[in-house]
């Protein structure tokens, strides 16, 4: 490791000779960098390049000025984590850099215990840096328990963990609440539900009566069935119900949405129902409004849309305001 150090030590002092001599050669610190990094083990060396290849002169200079990055590099390179990475980490959050090397080494040992990789290791403290109090107030083994009491797979568990580290704050209240409710939709193994909550971590949070208004409205008014579209692969608890009401009265009263309708007959009579070529619910709710447009309504526009939206905000708010006055109305 003395290698990265010394390699950090001839990064500041290239960048001072350059920074006494011309501009053309201040053009070349990069170069004169990562011949001198050479000094390093192969593996070492190449991340080490990539890393700064993909800074800027200041950035670099400055991350290598502060020991902290040093000592940081050092460690997290015995972890098997590449320097570039690390880089990343500090980008996204800066106050990593306010623990010691040793608070890193606790952290990673013991994510390391439940089975998570270096690479996760980084990233989850890179996106929730609370994990180190966590680990602090020994909290951390309580809620990986609570987790895996959720009955979901402990690999699953552990692939939801990474990409959302902030769920170990979740309370063991909590997650017995929720959970069998998200279970509970289309008959959703662990599986799903871990898929779900990638895709939607807002669920896990959100008003369960909006949940279930959300699934009311696709389920009964849009006739879609969710079993056969696998709620837990779409985005749509990412939206709003008023977003998905908007877009699905959109596409019908444009025509490319037709209500299901129930007809007996073999799959070749089902087929040329009209509305067999319905947009599917990912295509309707998972996409930006520019791809919606291009890929579910192109002989619409963008600006057509937006008109739309409006008035059928404000076509919701009199309808709203009428039900309000017939139930004053009513109470007189």
């Amino acid at each position: 490791m003395h290698s990265l150090r010394r390699a950090s030590l001839v990064l500041l002092v290239w960048r001072r000779t350059c920074s006494c001599q011309n501009g053309t050669n201040a053009t070349k610190w990069k170069d004169r960098i990562l011949g001198y990094s050479s000094m390093m083990g192969r593996e070492s060396h190449r991340y080490y390049c990539t890393a700064v290849s993909n800074s800027s002169e200041q950035d670099t200079i400055h991350r290598l000025e502060d020991p902290r990055v040093v000592s940081l590099l050092e460690m997290t390179v015995k972890e098997g984590v590449t320097p570039s990475d690390v880089i990343n980490a500090l980008d996204i959050s800066p106050e990593l850099l306010n623990r010691s090397p040793l608070q890193w080494e606790n952290c990673f040992k013991e994510l390391k215990l439940y089975g998570f990789t270096q690479r996760h290791c980084l990233s989850m403290v890179a996106a929730y840096p609370y994990l180190f109090t966590l680990l602090e107030n020994n909290e951390l083994n309580l809620s990986m328990a609570q987790w895996m009491n959720c009955q979901l797979g402990y690999d699953n568990v552990l692939d939801l963990l990474a990409a959302c580290p902030h769920f170990l704050s979740v309370t063991g209240n909590e997650l017995s609440r929720r959970i069998p409710l998200l279970l509970s939709l289309g008959k959703s193994r662990g599986k799903n539900v871990v898929k779900l909550l990638q895709n939607c971590p807002g669920v896990l949070f959100a008003n369960w009566k909006d949940v279930e208004a959300k699934l009311d409205y696709v389920e009964k008014v849009m006739k879609i069935d969710t079993k056969k579209e696998n709620l837990t692969k779409c985005y749509m608890f990412n939206r709003s119900l008023d977003e998905i009401q908007t877009r699905h009265i959109f596409l019908q009263r444009a025509g490319i949405y037709v209500t299901p309708g129930k007809v007996k007959g073999t799959k070749v009579e089902q087929r040329q129902q009209p509305w067999s070529k319905n947009p599917s619910l990912s295509h309707i709710t998972d996409t930006s409004d520019e791809m919606f447009i291009s890929e579910v309504a192109p002989d619409l526009t963008l600006e057509e849309l937006e008109v739309f939206r409006e008035m059928y905000k404000e076509e919701l708010d009199m309808e709203d305001n009428s039900e309000n006055e017939d139930e004053l109305y009513d109470g007189e």
